[in-house]
């Protein structure tokens, strides 16, 4: 497993991908009790009919899992292992779920601390991964250009995303309470802290925030105003593309913002905006009017 861990590290994978690929090869390890070197064809057969049949593995927990034994067997081991290229998990057409405006503004409000509030306004405002959120820096906010800059996204990638003016000013408010040179939401550190030790404690921080407390405090909220809906920061990202598209923003416009490499993967969005659905029966009502009337 050690060469397998320098092996990642020479291709230059981002930190995440690497842990995961580790974590994939680790637990397949274990579910065999051999070295994962040992291993023939047909026990990584075995292994996914047992995951997708007895432990109901999500497809992108299987295509996570098949990636890293690609790269273990062939990359590193030079092996063949064909059979690999056999096993598909496609996604299940399911559409994402998202809130609705005012159901947004209820979750948000009913978060108690502003360092927890802030970014999650800002995930919602921006449409923005939740590590995106965290990472951001003071010197990627244009304030006056109505946009952020976000640096190495998903698959490495620079994009703009639109912000605005309102967002912008709470952003600034809340800066000037810790002042970090460096991160607009620096971590805040272990341990109680009353305002003025938190300040103190985030001006100096080298690290973002916990994506981990992030997402507890955005669960509870929604549980407090009764949200029975599946509340997540990437739902609030849904969300964000969902009333763009509601109200009438261009498709490739929200594709830009979300950094989606395909403009299929933004149309989905298109199927969630009941405004939209309104409109068009309206639209689709007066034209066949006339027709009828004949």
């Amino acid at each position: 497993m050690l060469r397998f861990a320098e092996y990642l590290e020479l291709q230059d994978f981002r930190q995440t991908t690497s842990a995961n690929y580790y974590r994939a090869i680790s637990l397949i390890a274990r579910h065999f009790d051999r070295d994962p070197a040992q291993l023939s064809e047909e026990d990584l057969r075995s292994y996914f009919v047992h995951v997708r049949s007895v432990l109901n593995w999500a497809p992108k927990s299987c295509r996570q899992h098949l990636a890293a034994m690609k790269h273990f067997y062939r990359g590193m081991l030079s092996l063949g292992f064909e059979s690999l290229d056999q096993i598909k998990a496609r996604d299940r057409e399911t559409l994402p779920t998202v809130l609705t405006p005012k159901e947004v503004a209820r979750v948000l409000s009913a978060v108690p601390l502003l360092r927890y509030r802030v970014p999650l306004l800002l995930i919602y405002a921006c449409g923005l991964r939740v590590r995106e959120c965290v990472n951001l820096t003071v010197n990627h906010i244009d304030g006056p250009g109505n946009r952020l800059f976000i640096c190495d996204g998903k698959g490495g990638k620079d994009r703009y995303t639109i912000l605005a003016t309102p967002v912008y000013d709470e952003l600034r408010r809340y800066w000037s309470f810790h002042k970090n040179r460096r991160f607009v939401f620096p971590a805040v550190g272990r341990g109680l802290r009353d305002s003025k030790g938190a300040a103190a404690h985030m001006a100096i921080a080298t690290e973002p925030m916990d994506t981990n407390s992030l997402r507890t405090h955005l669960r509870k909220a929604a549980q407090r105003v009764g949200v029975t809906k599946k509340v997540t920061c990437h739902i609030l990202r849904h969300s964000f593309a969902t009333h763009l598209a509601a109200a009438g923003v261009p498709l490739h416009q929200i594709q830009a913002y979300l950094g989606h490499e395909h403009i299929e993967t933004t149309t989905v969005y298109t199927h969630l905006t009941p405004i939209s659905h309104v409109e068009a029966i309206g639209y689709i009502n007066d034209l066949i009017a006339p027709i009828l009337k004949r």
